[in-house]
This record gives structure tokens, C-alpha cells and sequence, in this order.
């Protein structure tokens, strides 16, 4: 019988779910594959955690009871995730250490009235379409890793934003706006 905690590699796996979680929740709107990931990865993690748990428990439950950090530490890091990703932080401490980077690159794309598909970083997202627009701001969309391209982030120095071909348009700080597209899929 199994009787041994969680090792590390079931936590480094936990560990590695909620880092994907994190950094998809950081993007300027949840995708839809943050929530097919949570239900498959972490459903699949979740099953392996209690074929461990069963066994272990039936066959001592005070050796289970001496390591209870270590079996409770996958539902610690589920919880954290989730508790981070309800309250925003991911999206707000990525957001917060590109916003230089955003906003020198929102300037450039702004100054150059026109539109590129060239790929760069830009702070801490991946931009892969730039585009000026007429009233003398820019759009550009976030291409993360797995990630759907019609969302990103839209800035103007007036602070007032067209949502002309725009789903959804919200104001984030100041002159800065999450933009959510349709991607024609």
C-alpha cells in the first residue's frame, strides 16, 4: 500500500498547472483554454492525488496525519492559484512591469500610423500585430503561448477609446484599455 506523501514530483507537477494557470490569467482577458486546462490538467492531477490519498489513509492514518502539509500541499496550491487569479494579481503584476514598455511601444506604433505584424517583446507580452488607430492611439494583440490573438491591450492619450470592430473594450488605468476581437475561427 501507498503510504508515503505526495512526492515531489506529483507537486512539481501541481506546481507547474498553476504556473500555466497564472500566466494565462495574466493576460489581458481569461481565455477559454485557461479553463480547459484547469478542468483537464488539474482533474487529471486531482485523480492521481486521491489513488495516493485512499490507499494511505485506509492503511494509517497517523503516518498520513505526521505529513498533513505535505498531502494537503497540492489543494494549498490549487487554492492559492485560484485565490490569486480571482483577486487579479497575476494580470496586474504582469501588467505593471511592462507598462513602461507598453507605453513606448503604444507611442511608436501611434507616431507611425500604421500597422505591423512583426513579432517582439514588449515588456513581459508577446506582440505580434500593432496597429495605429485614427483617433491618434494603438492596438496591439497579445500572443501568448497556446493562446488565441484577438485580445490584447489598446492605449490613447486622450483616454477615450472607438470601439469600432471591437466585442469588448475595458478600461484597465489611465489611457489604457483590454480589447477582446473576433478571431474568425
Amino acid at each position: 500500500m501507498i503510504t508515503e506523501p505526495p512526492g515531489w514530483p506529483l507537486i512539481t507537477a501541481f506546481s507547474f498547472a498553476a504556473f500555466v494557470c497564472l500566466w494565462w490569467a495574466s493576460a489581458p482577458y481569461l481565455y477559454v483554454e485557461l479553463f480547459l486546462w484547469v478542468f483537464f490538467a488539474s482533474g487529471a492531477l486531482f485523480l492521481l492525488w486521491i489513488i495516493r490519498a485512499i490507499p494511505a489513509l485506509l492503511a494509517d492514518i497517523n503516518a498520513m496525519e505526521a505529513n498533513l502539509l505535505r498531502w494537503l500541499m497540492p489543494w494549498i496550491i490549487a487554492g492559492c492559484t485560484a485565490l490569486a487569479i480571482t483577486a487579479d494579481i497575476p494580470f496586474q503584476v504582469r501588467f505593471t512591469l511592462s507598462k513602461s514598455a507598453l507605453a513606448d511601444h503604444a507611442q511608436a506604433v501611434a507616431r507611425s500610423g500604421t500597422s505591423s505584424h512583426e513579432c517582439r517583446l514588449v515588456g513581459l507580452y508577446p506582440v505580434c500585430w500593432s496597429a495605429a488607430t485614427p483617433d491618434g492611439g494603438a492596438q496591439f494583440s497579445i500572443d501568448d503561448w497556446q493562446i488565441r490573438t484577438s485580445a490584447g491591450f489598446a492605449w490613447n492619450p486622450t483616454g477615450q477609446m472607438s470601439e469600432d470592430g471591437l466585442e469588448r473594450l475595458d478600461p484597465i488605468s489611465g489611457p489604457w484599455y483590454a480589447w477582446s476581437g473576433w478571431d474568425q475561427w
